[in-house]
């Protein structure tokens, strides 16, 4: 699966619109932020933190998990090498307002919390990080290939909330991984047979190429 394919997929997960610094992470018509290389790294306590809420994004069932797939250290390297130091803080203020709602609800840690607490806290964020985009007037733009582009006002939101990056970079790493490319969806090398459009069975997972 080629970048481009990576993008129009996951667009297609978040409803077709993926945010500016993801597309701009990702080479879509903008250079590697200045930032890129700068000092950022997460403590072991958030490495671990980011994989759990990476594990609910994309849980483990009859196919590999976000976990299985290594996208805890995949998000970690995309936010040090291709995000500007806005979404690093922002990311870095969401894991801390994660652990702040596990206290002030159950009076311990985010991973110090049940699965089923971890899922409240984290529905939770999800409907906060809807009302934030929609009261901050989050434009969409068409840049193509199926994919719209939210154009954030810096007046009213600064950068990519925690919640929105999570998402795409969780989807991202996960489907340009090994293992979800070759086990959750039907995996056909190139170069390899070509039969035109081959018809999907009813169940069947879509193919990665």
């Amino acid at each position: 699966m080629n970048r481009r394919e990576a993008l129009s997929r996951v667009a297609l997960l978040m409803g077709g619109t993926l945010s500016a610094p993801t597309l701009m992470a990702f080479g879509e018509g903008a250079a590697m932020p200045p930032t890129a290389g700068a000092a950022f790294s997460f403590t072991p306590a958030q490495q671990a933190l980011v994989a759990e809420v990476a594990e609910h994004i994309i849980p483990r069932t009859s196919t590999p998990g976000a976990k299985d797939a290594g996208v805890g250290p995949f998000i970690e390297l995309m936010l040090k090498d291709c995000y500007k130091a806005q979404e690093q803080q922002n990311f870095l203020d969401g894991l801390a307002d994660l652990d702040a709602k596990a206290t002030k609800a159950h009076g311990k840690k985010f991973m110090e919390t049940t699965s089923a607490e971890q899922v409240e806290i984290l529905k939770q964020v999800e409907k906060e990080t809807t009302e934030l985009m929609k009261n901050a007037n989050v434009q969409q733009v068409k840049v193509g290939d199926n994919v719209d582009k939210e154009v954030v006002d810096s007046k009213k939101l600064k950068g990519t909330p925690f919640w929105r990056l999570a998402k795409e970079l969780t989807l991202f790493g996960y489907f340009t991984s090994e293992q979800g490319a070759t086990k959750a969806l039907d995996y056909v090398p190139i170069p390899g047979r070509y039969d035109g459009c081959i018809p999907l069975k009813k169940g069947q997972k879509a193919y990665a190429l």
